[in-house]
């Protein structure tokens, strides 16, 4: 019987004749039933029920009754699940939730009640979260009906007023941010009962700092200095209350009575924080408020105080003004003496932030009303920009009557900036809706058609490369004598900037430059064609142009600097359109098996780039001929090995569908055999994956196992996909026959890598004999490597056992005597402490004395579960590599034979010591984040990995010979 069902439909009455809730039952996808039950709401009666038929209060997850409270559960259902001990055994995880879950309740009629049930039954409230706050921090931020009741009471309860979270705010500071109907309340009744006044947090603010930046109540701020608090101190920038006073969000009448009350109170309104900057710039960058403006101005605030980058008021209103009030109070500034022509660090004057900075309607009038002023139109700043190179970079409606109006008072239009750049530049970068009549302006009135930038490019060039270009702008400019063959420094010419950047007009561009006399087949620095650009920067409209460039003569087989042809590049960069370009090229004579720098063919690529095209586009390759089987035979940047097929990277990117094609189309599976190192590895392959079997190796013959290294596993990886394949086709019969029938060209080759791979812990023994014995004959030979293997493991086991270093079963771990486990502690600790690791109270502190040994015993256990999960995980192929020597080889560098070297090791693990500590890390937790591997942290292990295996001797040769 389904008993959530049960619960769902609410039927109590089934419910009770069930005499248990089955196992299966007590728990779904980590959720209780409990906890199910209380999301759905049902009454007290189902809860008892449940509970008495064996449901659980809690999990490793969550509480019972953090799940009640968070989902508004009825006060009886909540003293209920506490009479049941759901208040035992918490965690600091579990009450945190708790807390949390309270906040949410909060807002129901009853939420004080549910505190006073808690505090009642002995839940500590006043414990602090991850953030260092405790439940009160937590609370003020919200609204609650009854906010200052609740409050009142957790105070009257001894809540700690001056608890610092971890920014060091008390509950003040938190009262005085948080604007609600209660704040003035709240804040009085904290002063009352003791809070600090003037407690500072870390940036040095106090609760003043935050009422004058947050809140709009000037009978707060009175209040506060009337009991005690500062008005003089500042922040660690140096900022006063004015400062937050002018960055307050609340725009309203109230922030000019607080900035009035505090003048009365005798601050400084010209006070200057760290970055020299007055109240008056902070009030035009966050309020603009012209009645502020006024006010402060009329009570002395300096109208030409500079910051420390040189910028004046004025200087501000014009960066950061609005679409209202701005012009006003631009004028007022200048009418109270602001000095129209200061600059900025930058030999900026405001004429130029005015064409910079053009944010309202009034932007032309403000230019015309500074320039009637008699700023200087050609005014240069340090970046040689004159302010029409500035208004050319803008988007303004009025752009061309502005731009009209600065030539006509004699603006340079010729005058080139740090970039090399003309106004004509400028504007062909520029998107404006009347770009075709400004572009035709300054034409007319003299601009350099054929100027070049510090690119080499004319406007010509630059226009090619805007979203917003026509054939009408490019036909004009050829007309009025651009030059269509000049190359920019990336010897580009402008049909290799439109083919690099196409839109709907480019056809139409692409063929009026050809008919010109464009060179088609054109060679840029990077030896690519208008062509190649085209495959490479291919949208809906490349079709049509690639299809006029061949026909045009362009050479589809040409190829780049890293030896690419188009083909190449439409399979590197696919969209929806690739397919169609690959069918053309194809059909024209593209070389389908061609190879670039890193000696990949098209295919190749396909299956590489993983994309919904990839599929269909491998599949036309291959109808066409394509080498299933072709082999890389460099490294290249985007692998670590060589001889890498299309299925290779297929089975790297874990493509099925590509995977299945390239079976079915004859890939060869196992192609990876003929290679001399993945024939070393199979026969290694049992030393790879198991901890045991190097001790093994290292007791019986003192063979070092860093002859061969882990750097071949790279490799390895490559062979178990191929392995993990065979037991993911099982569903597909017709494909495993074709799979397994290709494996048997090598029985001998292929039969004995699969059975050593069975005793790497991957697969069942049974389940794989079921699935491949009809089609592969193991014979004899399987039979017998079975027994020998069996019979060599459980002669190691004995061997482990009796040495302490494994266990056969839980009941003999508990068999073992304090006398044992004292004497294995004392060992692990000696060693650890002698080569000058860790020390004995650091391993207590982490793991406590019975959970060092169990580590040590797990570590062998439980080595090849680790292995797998390594394996098997798409990760970065250099970190796993670097992770599979730790748990290899570094293990037993980490133990070193100190005879010999022990001064030197001591200097190099105290030189390494974070280093050092990561490794334990490894060791001593089950699960480890990756991601936690700096790149710092990686550098310094590859240091310690080549200084490990400068040695030969391993302490656990003197462990095994002195010790057991």
């Amino acid at each position: 019987m389904d008993v959530w069902k049960l619960i769902e439909e609410n039927n109590i009455e089934e419910l009770r004749q069930i005499e248990t809730i089955p196992d299966d039952e007590l728990e779904k996808e980590k959720k209780l039933i409990l906890h199910f039950a209380l999301e759905k709401k049902v009454k007290k009666e189902m809860i008892e029920l449940l509970i008495e038929k064996g449901a659980q209060l809690k999990n490793l997850e969550t509480n019972s009754l953090q799940i009640a409270i968070m989902n508004n559960s009825e006060i009886e259902i909540i003293e209920y699940l506490i009479s049941k001990s759901a208040l035992v055994s918490l965690n600091f995880q579990d009450k945190c939730l708790i807390l949390s879950s309270v906040m949410k309740y909060l807002n129901k009629e009853d939420g004080l009640e549910v505190i006073q049930i808690l505090i009642e039954k002995g839940f500590d409230f006043k414990i602090k979260n991850y953030q260092n706050e405790t439940f009160l921090h937590s609370i003020l931020p919200f609204q609650y009906e009854n906010s200052f009741e609740i409050i009142n009471f957790l105070v009257e309860k001894g809540f700690d007023l001056n608890s610092k979270n971890k920014a060091n705010e008390t509950p003040l500071h938190f009262a005085c941010k948080n604007n609600n109907k209660n704040s003035f309340e709240i804040i009085k009744l904290f002063v009352e009962k003791g809070a600090d006044i003037n407690a500072q947090n870390e940036q040095k603010e106090t609760p003043l700092s935050y009422a004058c930046q947050y809140l709009n109540s000037v009978e707060i701020i009175k209040y506060l200095v009337e009991n005690g608090a500062d008005i003089n101190i500042t922040n660690r920038r140096n900022q006063t209350l004015f400062h937050f006073i002018c960055q307050n969000e609340n725009q309203n009448g109230n922030l000019i009575e607080m900035i009035k009350f505090l003048i009365e109170k005798g601050l400084d309104i010209n006070s200057k924080n760290k970055f020299n900057r007055i109240p008056l710039h902070y009030n035009l960058q966050y309020q603009n408020s012209i009645e502020i403006t006024k006010f402060l101005v009329e009570k002395g605030a300096d109208v030409n105080s500079k910051t420390k980058t040189k910028e004046t008021p004025l200087h501000f209103a014009f960066q950061y003004q609005q679409k209202e009030n701005s012009f006003e109070i631009i004028k007022f500034l200048i009418e109270k003496g602001c000095d129209i022509n200061a600059k900025n660090n930058k030999d900026e004057t405001i004429l130029h932030l005015a064409c910079q900075y053009q944010r309202n309607e009034n932007s032309f009038e403000i230019i015309k009303f500074l320039v009637e002023k008699g700023l200087d139109i050609n005014a240069i700043s340090k970046l040689n920009e004159r302010p029409l190179h500035l208004i050319c970079q803008n988007q303004n409606e009025n752009l061309i009557d502005i731009i009209k109006f600065f030539v006509e008072k004699g603006a340079e239009i010729n005058i080139l900036n740090i970039r090399k750049q003309t106004p004509l530049h400028l504007i062909c970068e520029n998107q404006n809706q009347h770009l075709i009549e400004i572009i035709k302006f300054f034409v007319e009135k003299g601009a350099e058609i054929n100027a070049t930038n510090d690119l080499i490019e004319t406007p010509l060039h630059v226009i090619c490369q805007n979203e917003k270009k026509t054939i009408e702008i490019v036909k004009f400019l050829v007309e009025k004598g651009a030059d269509i063959s000049i190359k920019s420094i990336r010897k580009q010419t402008p049909l290799h900037l439109i083919c690099q950047n196409q839109n709907e007009n480019s056809i139409e561009i692409i063929k009026f430059l050809v008919e010109k006399g464009s060179e088609i087949d054109c060679k840029n620095q990077d030896d690519e064609t208008p062509l190649h650009l085209c495959c490479r920067f291919q949208n809906r409209t490349s079709i049509e142009i690639i299809k006029f460039l061949v026909e045009k003569g362009a050479d589809i087989n040409t190829k780049n600097n890293r030896k690419q042809t188009p083909l190449h590049l439409i399979c590197q960069n696919q969209n929806e359109n690739s397919i169609e370009i690959i069918k053309f090229l194809v059909e024209k004579g593209s070389k389908i098996d061609c190879k670039n720098q890193d000696d990949e063919t098209p295919l190749y690529l396909c299956c590489r780039i993983k994309s919904k095209n990839s599929f269909e586009m491998a599949k036309y390759l291959i109808q066409k001929g394509a080498d299933v089987n072709y082999k890389t035979n460099i490294q290249s940047y985007y692998y670590r090995e060589s001889n890498e097929t299309p299925l290779d990277i297929a089975i790297k990117n874990d493509d099925l569908n590509l995977i299945k094609l390239l079976i079915m189309n004859d890939a060869n599976v196992f192609i990876l055999l003929g290679n001399e190192l993945n024939k070393h590895i199979i026969e290694y392959f049992p030393k790879i994956y198991s901890i045991i079997d190097e001790l093994n190796t290292l007791l019986k013959s003192n063979e070092n196992f860093t002859d061969y290294q882990i750097q071949s596993n790279d490799s390895s990886k490559f062979f178990v996909h191929k392995l993990i394949l065979l037991l993911r086709f099982d569903n597909d019969e017709n494909l495993l026959e074709k799979f397994v029938e290709k494996c048997s060209e090598k029985p001998k080759e292929i039969v004995q890598p699969l059975i050593n791979f069975l005793y790497t812990g991957f697969f069942n023994f049974d389940n794989f004999l079921q699935r491949f014995q009809k089609y592969i004959d193991f014979g004899s030979e399987f039979e017998q490597t079975e027994k020998d293997y069996k019979a060599q493991k459980i002669s190691w086991n004995e061997m482990y056992s009796k040495k302490g270093l494994i266990t056969n079963s839980k009941k003999e771990e508990k068999e073992k005597t304090q006398k044992q486990e004292d004497k294995e502690y004392k060992l692990i600790e000696d060693f650890l402490k002698e080569i000058g690791i860790v020390d004995s109270k650091w391993i207590k502190q982490k793991k406590g004395r019975k959970g060092i040994l169990n580590d040590f015993h797990k570590l062998y256990q439980e080595s090849k579960k680790d292995f797998k999960i390594i394996c098997e995980e798409e990760k970065e192929i250099e970190v796993h590599k670097l992770i599979l020597f730790l748990r290899s080889e570094l293990f037993k560098g980490m133990f070193l034979s100190v005879q010999d070297s022990s001064d030197q090791v001591h200097d190099y693990t105290k030189k390494s010591f974070e280093a050092i500590n990561q490794i334990i890390y490894f060791f001593y937790h089950d699960e480890f984040d990756e991601s936690k591997l700096t790149k710092g942290i990686i550098e310094e292990l590859e240091d310690i990995k080549d200084y490990y295996q400068l040695h030969q001797n391993s302490i656990f040769d003197l462990i095994f010979k002195n010790e057991f």
